[in-house]
């Protein structure tokens, strides 16, 4: 008498669910990097103003801030740099994309990090702990001529370095 194998049958077990996750903050590994992903801060085309938006923008952005000083606060032994973009008008012509990065650009993405950290420090995170850096139009996360969807490159990452 031989052995029997028992044939196996796939489960036919299944369920689904459907509910509302809140997205919070998320600490990822990026290019070698500890970096904050978080819902965008919107900021005022061509300022660094985060605050004279739309009623609805402007709460989600103190939502937001609220949120990541609670979650930077316990997160001492680390130092936070605050990446800073914008949106590339004249991605289309290159010559006049380079005088625009450097003279329009990088000074406007350096003083965005630089208001969202004053807006850190006023929420009780030590101004100490972080530095700020302005990109431009650097590495935009949607192409510069999506014109619907552009205004995504208009935002702050921050990076976490173990002190």
């Amino acid at each position: 008498a031989g052995i029997r194998k028992a044939k196996k049958e796939p489960c036919a077990n299944e369920a689904t669910s459907r509910m509302r996750v809140p997205v919070d903050v998320f600490i990822i590994w990026e290019d070698g990097k500890r970096k904050i992903k978080i819902s965008s801060i919107h900021f005022v085309a061509n300022k660094p103003d985060y605050r004279n938006l739309e009623p609805e923008k402007v709460r989600q952005n103190m939502q937001t801030l609220d949120r990541l000083a609670e979650i930077l606060k316990k997160f001492s032994g680390y130092h936070i740099e605050i990446e800073g973009y914008a949106v590339r008008e004249y991605w289309r012509w290159p010559k006049r994309a380079e005088w625009e990065q450097e003279n329009e650009l990088l000074p406007l993405s350096k003083d965005r990090a630089e208001a969202i950290k004053e807006a850190l420090v006023e929420r009780g995170v030590d101004g100490n702990r972080i530095s700020t850096v302005g990109y431009g139009g650097e590495d935009p996360v949607v192409p510069h001529g999506d014109l619907t969807n552009r205004w995504k490159n208009r935002r702050v990452e921050f990076v976490l370095t173990r002190k």
